[in-house]
């Protein structure tokens, strides 16, 4: 996991902005492109209609078909896959944009721009200490997904000190070597970070996803309780409910 973007107001702005807003607000006032953290997903079946290769299933529960797909040539779909999409409503005059979102749940679009999003699952390691113990600040931590058979996702933006951001690396683990997965009712979990001695420069950002499969979410599960090895306070503990 190694994607990374240089902190910037422009990144922070969205990131917040998606955060609080999901797809219903603006990227400007007046700006027809909108913007949404979703998940890809290569095998959901429309009921009727044209098919598309893959679709967007966004946080808040509704379907994008992709129209200009096929002008989209670097994208290889992965099911599953999280990103920050910037869409317009499909169509060249305010009727047709009208009647591209006209259905409560499935919506007509153009893909302006993604941001894939690293994706990957939790790793489950006796030996945790091999995978790095360098500090790493959260900036957000949240629990989003699971609309329409997608699964639901542990979603964090954090930043690091960092003057080759790409040497860097990052793993949620389950250690085990706990006698038991849970803590007072919660599955328990660690942020580790691999900086490989890369000299502490300037600040960069990056947002991650981890899909929320498994014991982790068994009945009686009662939420997540990560472990952090943070900037400013040291080893902190954050505590998620589901």
């Amino acid at each position: 996991m190694k994607r990374f973007t240089k902190f910037t107001y422009l990144f922070t702005a969205a990131a917040l902005f998606i955060f609080t807003s999901s797809c219903k607000g603006w990227l400007n006032s007046g700006d027809e492109t909108h913007i949404t953290w979703a998940t890809i997903s290569t095998d959901y079946e429309l009921p009727a209609g044209d098919k598309y290769p893959y679709y967007f299933i966004t946080d808040d529960t509704l379907l994008f078909c992709p129209k200009n797909h096929a002008s989209i040539k670097e994208l290889e779909p992965i099911n599953g896959q999280r990103l920050i999409l910037y869409y317009q409503f499909h169509g060249s005059t305010p009727q047709e944009k009208e009647l591209s979102q006209a259905d409560p749940v499935i919506k007509y679009i153009d893909i302006v721009q993604m941001n894939l999003v690293d994706t990957e699952e939790f790793l489950y390691t006796s030996e945790p200490d091999t995978l790095g113990s360098d500090r790493v600040e959260p900036r957000y931590i949240w629990i989003a997904g699971g609309g329409l058979g997608t699964n639901r996702y542990l979603n964090l933006q954090v930043t690091i000190q960092a003057t080759n951001p790409n040497k860097h690396s990052f793993k949620m683990i389950y250690d085990l070597n706990r006698e038991t997965p849970l803590e007072d009712g919660y599955y328990c979990l660690e942020l580790r970070h691999e900086a490989k001695s890369d000299p502490q420069y300037t600040t960069f950002t990056t947002v991650m996803s981890y899909p929320l499969v498994g014991e982790c979410i068994e009945n009686g599960v009662k939420g997540l309780k990560i472990k952090v090895n943070t900037i400013n306070e040291g080893l902190k503990v954050y505590k998620l409910d589901y």
